[in-house]
Protein backbone atom coordinates (compact mmCIF):
# COMPACT_ATOMS: atom_id res chain seq x y z
CA UNK A 1 0.00 0.00 0.00
CA UNK A 2 2.81 2.16 0.95
CA UNK A 3 4.41 1.31 -2.72
CA UNK A 4 1.22 2.05 -4.19
CA UNK A 5 1.04 5.77 -2.19
CA UNK A 6 4.51 6.71 -2.69
CA UNK A 7 4.06 5.52 -6.83
CA UNK A 8 0.74 7.66 -7.36
CA UNK A 9 2.87 11.01 -5.43
CA UNK A 10 5.55 10.66 -8.28
CA UNK A 11 2.99 10.09 -10.90
CA UNK A 12 0.81 13.11 -10.02
CA UNK A 13 4.37 15.08 -9.31
CA UNK A 14 5.44 14.28 -13.22
CA UNK A 15 2.49 14.99 -14.26
CA UNK A 16 2.28 18.51 -12.90
CA UNK A 17 5.68 19.71 -14.05
CA UNK A 18 5.03 18.28 -17.77
CA UNK A 19 1.84 20.34 -17.34
CA UNK A 20 3.99 23.34 -16.45
CA UNK A 21 6.24 23.22 -18.87
CA UNK A 22 3.89 22.43 -21.60
CA UNK A 23 2.05 25.76 -20.00
CA UNK A 24 5.14 27.93 -20.50
CA UNK A 25 5.08 29.62 -23.86
CA UNK A 26 8.99 30.47 -25.02
CA UNK A 27 10.36 32.23 -27.98
CA UNK A 28 13.58 33.19 -29.79
CA UNK A 29 15.53 36.26 -31.26
CA UNK A 30 18.68 36.78 -32.61
CA UNK A 31 20.51 40.33 -30.31
CA UNK A 32 23.29 40.31 -32.93
CA UNK A 33 20.74 40.86 -35.70
CA UNK A 34 19.08 43.53 -34.16
CA UNK A 35 22.07 45.59 -33.08
CA UNK A 36 23.39 45.18 -36.67
CA UNK A 37 19.79 46.33 -37.73
CA UNK A 38 18.71 48.71 -36.01
CA UNK A 39 19.32 52.70 -37.60
CA UNK A 40 20.92 54.01 -34.44
CA UNK A 41 23.12 51.14 -34.83
CA UNK A 42 24.21 52.95 -38.34
CA UNK A 43 23.93 56.38 -36.58
CA UNK A 44 26.30 55.72 -34.00
CA UNK A 45 28.70 54.47 -36.72
CA UNK A 46 28.42 57.60 -38.91
CA UNK A 47 29.37 59.47 -35.03
CA UNK A 48 32.50 57.15 -34.43
CA UNK A 49 33.60 57.16 -38.25
CA UNK A 50 33.58 61.38 -38.23
CA UNK A 51 35.08 61.66 -35.01
CA UNK A 52 37.82 59.47 -35.89
CA UNK A 53 38.26 61.44 -39.35
CA UNK A 54 38.79 64.41 -37.07
CA UNK A 55 41.62 62.56 -34.99
CA UNK A 56 43.02 61.75 -38.68
CA UNK A 57 43.33 65.57 -39.23
CA UNK A 58 44.38 66.29 -36.12
CA UNK A 59 47.13 63.49 -36.24
CA UNK A 60 48.49 64.45 -39.94
CA UNK A 61 49.32 67.95 -38.53
CA UNK A 62 51.28 65.92 -36.02
CA UNK A 63 53.11 64.33 -38.64
CA UNK A 64 53.71 66.77 -40.59
CA UNK A 65 55.68 69.14 -38.24
CA UNK A 66 57.54 65.60 -37.36
CA UNK A 67 58.14 65.30 -40.84
CA UNK A 68 59.49 69.00 -41.23
CA UNK A 69 61.82 69.02 -38.26
CA UNK A 70 63.40 65.49 -39.22
CA UNK A 71 64.28 67.26 -42.70
CA UNK A 72 65.37 70.09 -40.43
CA UNK A 73 67.74 68.22 -38.43
CA UNK A 74 69.21 66.73 -41.23
CA UNK A 75 69.94 69.37 -42.98
CA UNK A 76 71.64 71.00 -39.87
CA UNK A 77 73.71 67.80 -39.55
CA UNK A 78 74.87 67.86 -42.85
CA UNK A 79 76.42 71.78 -42.18
CA UNK A 80 77.82 70.47 -39.28
CA UNK A 81 80.17 68.25 -41.13
CA UNK A 82 80.99 70.85 -43.41
CA UNK A 83 85.10 70.52 -43.45
CA UNK A 84 85.62 74.77 -44.40
CA UNK A 85 83.55 75.86 -41.66
CA UNK A 86 85.67 76.79 -38.22
CA UNK A 87 85.52 75.23 -34.99
CA UNK A 88 83.01 77.47 -33.69
CA UNK A 89 80.79 77.86 -36.55
CA UNK A 90 80.62 73.63 -36.23
CA UNK A 91 80.00 74.28 -32.14
CA UNK A 92 76.83 76.75 -33.04
CA UNK A 93 75.26 74.47 -36.07
CA UNK A 94 75.77 71.14 -33.61
CA UNK A 95 74.04 72.92 -30.76
CA UNK A 96 71.16 73.78 -33.53
CA UNK A 97 70.70 70.45 -34.62
CA UNK A 98 70.64 69.11 -30.81
CA UNK A 99 67.87 71.48 -30.38
CA UNK A 100 66.04 70.35 -33.61
CA UNK A 101 66.34 66.88 -32.19
CA UNK A 102 65.21 67.60 -28.69
CA UNK A 103 61.79 69.30 -30.66
CA UNK A 104 61.76 66.12 -32.47
CA UNK A 105 61.93 63.79 -29.45
CA UNK A 106 59.07 66.60 -27.98
CA UNK A 107 56.93 65.82 -30.78
CA UNK A 108 57.44 62.07 -30.92
CA UNK A 109 56.25 62.00 -27.42
CA UNK A 110 53.33 64.16 -28.41
CA UNK A 111 52.10 61.87 -31.09
CA UNK A 112 52.20 58.64 -28.41
CA UNK A 113 50.33 60.58 -26.01
CA UNK A 114 47.42 61.83 -28.85
CA UNK A 115 47.68 58.39 -30.40
CA UNK A 116 46.89 56.85 -26.87
CA UNK A 117 44.09 59.83 -26.12
CA UNK A 118 42.62 59.08 -29.43
CA UNK A 119 42.19 55.02 -29.29
CA UNK A 120 40.98 55.27 -25.55
CA UNK A 121 38.04 58.11 -26.67
CA UNK A 122 37.22 55.90 -29.95
CA UNK A 123 36.57 52.70 -27.78
CA UNK A 124 34.97 54.81 -24.90
CA UNK A 125 32.98 56.49 -27.31
CA UNK A 126 32.12 52.93 -29.24
CA UNK A 127 31.17 51.26 -25.89
CA UNK A 128 28.63 53.91 -24.47
CA UNK A 129 26.53 53.39 -27.63
CA UNK A 130 26.63 50.12 -28.00
CA UNK A 131 25.69 49.85 -24.09
CA UNK A 132 22.85 52.35 -24.81
CA UNK A 133 21.58 50.53 -27.73
CA UNK A 134 21.50 46.64 -26.56
CA UNK A 135 19.22 48.85 -23.35
CA UNK A 136 17.25 49.70 -25.90
CA UNK A 137 16.62 46.55 -28.03
CA UNK A 138 16.74 44.07 -24.46
CA UNK A 139 13.84 46.34 -23.14
CA UNK A 140 11.57 46.07 -25.98
CA UNK A 141 12.11 42.54 -26.56
CA UNK A 142 11.23 42.83 -23.00
CA UNK A 143 8.20 43.97 -23.23
CA UNK A 144 7.22 42.18 -26.64
CA UNK A 145 7.35 39.33 -24.62
CA UNK A 146 5.35 40.26 -21.69
CA UNK A 147 2.56 41.72 -24.34
CA UNK A 148 2.79 38.08 -26.09
CA UNK A 149 2.95 36.09 -22.87
CA UNK A 150 6.05 34.53 -23.38
CA UNK A 151 7.78 32.94 -20.03
CA UNK A 152 11.15 33.31 -21.88
CA UNK A 153 12.99 34.89 -24.86
CA UNK A 154 16.15 33.31 -25.97
CA UNK A 155 19.01 35.16 -27.98
CA UNK A 156 19.71 32.50 -30.96
CA UNK A 157 22.49 34.65 -31.48
CA UNK A 158 24.29 34.34 -28.55
CA UNK A 159 27.80 32.10 -27.94
CA UNK A 160 29.43 30.88 -24.96
CA UNK A 161 32.84 31.91 -23.23
CA UNK A 162 34.11 29.38 -25.16
CA UNK A 163 32.25 30.47 -28.58
CA UNK A 164 29.84 27.59 -28.48
CA UNK A 165 26.19 27.99 -29.22
CA UNK A 166 24.24 28.55 -26.40
CA UNK A 167 20.96 27.78 -28.42
CA UNK A 168 22.05 24.56 -30.31
CA UNK A 169 18.17 24.32 -31.89
CA UNK A 170 15.10 25.63 -32.29
CA UNK A 171 12.54 25.29 -35.25
CA UNK A 172 12.18 28.87 -35.66
CA UNK A 173 8.82 29.22 -34.88
CA UNK A 174 8.36 32.31 -32.41
CA UNK A 175 11.32 33.95 -33.21
CA UNK A 176 10.13 37.71 -32.80
CA UNK A 177 13.98 39.16 -34.06
CA UNK A 178 11.43 40.80 -37.77
CA UNK A 179 8.78 42.06 -35.64
CA UNK A 180 11.15 44.07 -32.92
CA UNK A 181 13.35 44.85 -35.89
CA UNK A 182 10.54 46.54 -37.65
CA UNK A 183 9.46 48.09 -34.36
CA UNK A 184 13.18 49.94 -33.73
CA UNK A 185 13.29 51.10 -37.28
CA UNK A 186 9.36 52.59 -37.17
CA UNK A 187 10.70 55.90 -36.87
CA UNK A 188 14.32 55.16 -38.72
CA UNK A 189 15.15 58.47 -41.20
CA UNK A 190 14.96 57.88 -44.80
CA UNK A 191 18.89 58.37 -45.31
CA UNK A 192 20.24 56.04 -42.55
CA UNK A 193 18.11 53.18 -44.37
CA UNK A 194 19.43 54.11 -47.35
CA UNK A 195 22.68 54.16 -46.30
CA UNK A 196 22.44 50.69 -44.54
CA UNK A 197 21.26 48.93 -47.30
CA UNK A 198 24.51 50.57 -49.30
CA UNK A 199 26.82 49.57 -46.16
CA UNK A 200 25.21 47.29 -43.84
CA UNK A 201 26.79 46.97 -39.79
CA UNK A 202 28.03 43.80 -39.59
CA UNK A 203 29.55 43.73 -35.90
CA UNK A 204 31.38 41.33 -34.02
CA UNK A 205 28.80 41.67 -30.84
CA UNK A 206 28.36 38.79 -28.10
CA UNK A 207 26.37 38.88 -25.27
CA UNK A 208 29.32 38.03 -23.30
CA UNK A 209 30.50 41.19 -24.17
CA UNK A 210 27.68 43.75 -22.78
Amino acid sequence: MKKTVIILIASVAFAFCAEAQTAQKLATVNIRLLFDGYFKTKQADNEIKARASEFDAEGKKYQDEYKSLTEKYNAALAKVDDPTITAETKALRKAEAEETLMEIKNIEAAITQFERSARTALLEQQRRHRTNIIKEITELVAKRAQSGGYSMVFDVGADSADRTKILVYTDGKDDLTQDILKQLNANAPADILKQMEESPITSTLNVTDQ
